[in-house]
């Protein structure tokens, strides 16, 4: 069985024992599906809802449907390079032993005016999804159950588009080549809505997307390219969700902070972003607090990486009281990885134990 469909997203050098001098336990007033639920949507929670790295109860079953298979594996060449061809035809390249994902090589889609003739790859199966169907079931069977979050098979149309594309070619395809781009993003968006249809049907609360849309200190690319070529199928996308009676949650990082209330008058539910000082939590508030909520982790790039042990409990108070203080908002979690990004088992601890105690959200000044 895939480990992250039963929500094991973190390396297991990092799991974390009990230190009771933080978290005190609660009786419960309601499950963690209803939890979640009321966070998302500013209905006065009992507690902050919590996916974290610790030995204490979560509150989200975090699936991750099964992927295609790559159509070639890591292969070493006689350059030294390792490579890959992946389900959609794009080849990736790194060093030998590095370990990550490597950057795009050789592209699934060389010229965008023949992208009909690359076919996507069969994400939408329903043999990816039983692994999900029977994590689901047995978690309905629960004395507490969780929120059920299914990711996405066709999970971005930014990031999918430009994977097919490269980034340059992309942004160039914008003013060169702008029908057959949105041909193209439409295809995915297409694909996307087979996704958010299968995830209902096999008991989704909620689904996931990723699309990145921010550098470090500005947007991507202009507002007006985004309105003029995804908005109409984030509207259509996420309105079918919610008539399906399922949340919207998006991963979108980098400096989007003109784009949040956007995505709020879209449709969007949830933002999960793993860095937020580059836009500041009193901005964040200030641009869609108590209309869209936020899953994160204290920033992945500053306060846990050069922050003391008391800068990340303080953080996670003011996370607290910005945009974890409506009634709800605030949805707490680790990144998944987080030896890959040098945070250290003690940091980690120290944030999920602050995260835990400030959750209590009457035991925190308002």
């Amino acid at each position: 069985m895939n480990p992250a469909l039963l929500c094991d997203r973190w390396s297991t050098g990092y799991a974390l024992g009990r230190h009771s001098r933080y978290t005190r336990r609660m009786t419960p007033t309601m499950n963690s599906r209803e939890r979640v639920r009321r966070a998302i949507h500013f209905r006065s929670p009992d507690r902050m809802p919590h996916y974290l790295p610790d030995d204490e109860e979560n509150d989200i079953l975090w699936l991750w449907p099964d992927r295609e298979p790559d159509r070639q594996p890591w292969t070493v060449e006689s350059d030294g390079l390792e490579r890959r061809v992946d389900a959609w035809g794009t080849t990736w390249t790194r060093p030998a032993g590095a370990g990550n994902h490597g950057e795009k090589t050789g592209l699934a889609i060389p010229d965008l005016r023949r992208h009909e003739e690359c076919a996507f790859p069969d994400c939408n199966h329903p043999r990816h999804l039983e692994q999900a169907r029977a994590a689901i079931e047995a978690n309905r069977a629960s004395a507490n159950p969780k929120y059920s979050l299914g990711v996405m098979p066709f999970s971005s149309l930014n990031e999918g588009t430009h994977n097919l594309l490269g980034l340059d070619r992309m942004f160039i395809a914008y003013y060169e080549e702008p029908d057959h781009l949105k041909a193209l993003v439409g295809r995915l968006a297409h694909a996307q809505r087979q996704s958010i249809r299968m995830l209902h049907e096999t008991g989704c609360d909620g689904v996931m997307g990723y699309d990145d849309w921010g550098l470090q200190d500005r947007m991507m690319v202009g507002l007006d390219l985004i309105d003029e070529f995804f908005r109409p199928h984030y509207e259509e996308n996420w309105r079918l969700a919610h008539e399906l009676g399922m949340d919207v949650w998006l991963h979108s990082c980098g400096y989007i902070l003109p784009l949040l209330p956007r995505f709020h008058e879209w449709g969007l539910d949830v933002v999960q972003q793993d860095q937020q000082e580059n836009m500041g939590l009193e901005q964040l508030d200030a641009a869609v607090g108590g209309r869209l909520a936020f899953w994160c982790p204290v920033d992945i790039q500053q306060t846990m990486i050069h922050g003391s042990l008391d800068d990340i409990r303080a953080y996670v108070r003011r996370m607290v009281e910005t945009i974890g203080n409506h009634d709800g908002g605030l949805i707490s979690m680790a990144y998944s990885t987080p030896d890959v990004i040098e945070h250290t088992p003690e940091k980690l601890e120290a944030m999920c134990a602050a995260f835990r105690e400030y959750g209590r959200y009457s035991e925190v000044s308002r």
